[in-house]
């Protein structure tokens, strides 16, 4: 898998997710014969990491990873599934 994170310096809030990491998530999300062609991790995020996964034999998607829990701020836990739930309030 081509797999390109972002350099990030030392102590950084963000962490870059490992190249098996991502291919755990998309064979637990995906099924286990889904597999990751390459990932590039996108930059502008100040929370989550989000990275644009090609998949072979499948549409590209996005993959969106929260910092660990013990990370997180307190306003910011399950800030992913509130973003989520807000959504259909923000349709048009």
């Amino acid at each position: 898998m081509d797999f390109r994170p972002l350099p990030r310096p030392t102590g950084a809030f963000q962490r870059s997710i490992g190249a098996e990491d991502v291919r755990a998530i998309c064979h637990r999300v995906f099924g286990p014969t889904a597999e990751p062609v390459s990932t590039v991790e996108l930059g502008g995020g100040l929370y989550n990491n989000t990275h644009r996964l090609e998949l072979a034999d499948r549409e590209p998607a996005i993959l969106r990873v929260a910092p660990e829990p013990e990370r997180q701020f307190r306003s910011g836990r399950e800030l992913m599934r509130t973003e989520c739930a807000s959504l259909p309030w923000l349709a048009r």
